[in-house]
């Protein structure tokens, strides 16, 4: 099989709206070449161990096996980082939360100490670390699975020795003070889950919100009355039908703070934000 032949063959496995795209990115797995190479020789044979690798990734595209898990990694705001399926995939929309928590940070330049909450594949942590050098960042998840993962994204991207990984549920447990915290929870609700075609490959762990889809989210914000310092900062990722719900819950456990609900670039309601007054 040649190169040319392998991209148009892949190309037609995809089922997502961007199957070129798809057929480069799994085409670059399985040569180990850049995007750039795939064009430069494609009348080039593949070998032994690429045709066996082929056949793996048409069986698990036939599966409907999500690529970031085909080819063991995902870029997250500007960085890849591994992924399995005991972790969630990174969205767009969370890179966002980055964002945002970096302009408050800028703001308030003597905060250090950060948790991301529900870790998962450390993407959002390791993100800060990677642009706060002087942060110290704490990274927890329920998941033990998902936490090695994550501890081998810091390792990749040399900020072990700035964070702290602990498995534990939330911030049971938990005596530390925090300048800022970051969460990017499970939030879709459990009957709506159930219908979704993401739970039949993603961790159903990192999508199940309970009840109302805002059942760890008010757990969180009740567990985090005692554990902000002064000048604090909590971002909070929400399903984008639930902005009016998640402003609620926020006045509820933080009536003297100020609460913003800010939008995903799509205009969708998506983040709250607790900051102190």
């Amino acid at each position: 099989m040649q190169i040319q032949t392998l991209i148009q063959e892949l190309k037609q496995l995809s089922t997502s709206e961007t199957p070129v795209l798809d057929a480069q990115v799994l085409s670059s797995y399985i040569l180990q070449c850049d995007k750039s190479m795939l064009y430069a020789h494609p009348e080039r044979l593949l070998n032994a161990t690429q045709k066996e690798l082929f056949e793996e990734v048409k069986k698990s595209l036939s599966n409907q096996v999500p690529l970031p898990y085909i080819i063991g990694e995902w870029e997250f705001y500007g960085n890849s980082f591994k992924v399995t399926p005991d972790t969630l995939i990174p969205r767009p929309e969370t890179e966002e939360l980055v964002e945002h928590a970096l302009a408050w940070l800028t703001d308030h330049p003597d905060a250090t100490q950060v948790i991301d909450v529900g870790t998962g594949s450390g993407c959002i942590a390791i993100s800060l670390a990677l642009l706060n050098p002087h942060l110290k960042i704490h990274a927890v998840d329920v998941s033990e699975a998902a936490l090695q993962v994550a501890q081998e994204n810091a390792h990749r991207h040399e900020v072990t020795d700035r964070m702290h990984f602990r498995q534990q549920d939330l911030l049971q447990g938990d005596d530390h003070l925090y300048d800022l915290i970051v969460a990017n929870l499970p939030y879709i609700p459990t009957e709506t889950l159930k219908t979704l075609e993401v739970a039949e490959h993603e961790p159903w762990l990192a999508l199940d919100g309970g009840e109302t889809g805002l059942d760890l989210i008010e757990r969180l914000l009740q567990e985090t009355r005692s554990k902000m310092r002064s000048e604090f900062c909590i971002i909070l990722e929400f399903e984008y039908r639930h902005g009016e719900m998640a402003q609620n819950l926020a006045q509820r456990y933080y009536s003297d703070a100020q609460i913003t609900i800010l939008k995903d670039l799509s205009a969708n309601d998506r983040f709250v934000v607790i900051t102190s007054r």
